[in-house]
């Protein structure tokens, strides 16, 4: 392969990144503007109310030091993964 051609690929692969980027921008922007009934309601399902008694602290998690963002169940089910602000 010539350079000539390496540039033109490596052209055509920036712009495709360069695109991708755009499109998982504009993305999450969306999602960003988007609450639990607006979602809930653009997928043909009603939003819940829980009022303050309705929730119960069973256990409080330590270990960051930062803002969670992020909660979800490991693959086993068995741990519970998050992220933060902390790394």
């Amino acid at each position: 392969m010539s350079v000539a051609e390496l540039n033109e690929r490596h052209i055509a692969a920036k712009a495709t990144v360069n695109g991708l980027r755009e499109r998982l921008k504009r993305r999450r922007q969306a999602l960003l503007h988007t609450d639990v009934a607006g979602y809930a309601k653009s997928h043909g399902k009603t939003a819940i109310s829980l009022g303050s008694t309705d929730l119960v602290c069973c256990r409080t998690m330590q270990g960051h030091t930062g803002k969670v963002y992020s909660l979800d169940w490991a693959p086993e089910r068995n741990w519970i993964v998050s992220a933060s602000q902390d790394g």
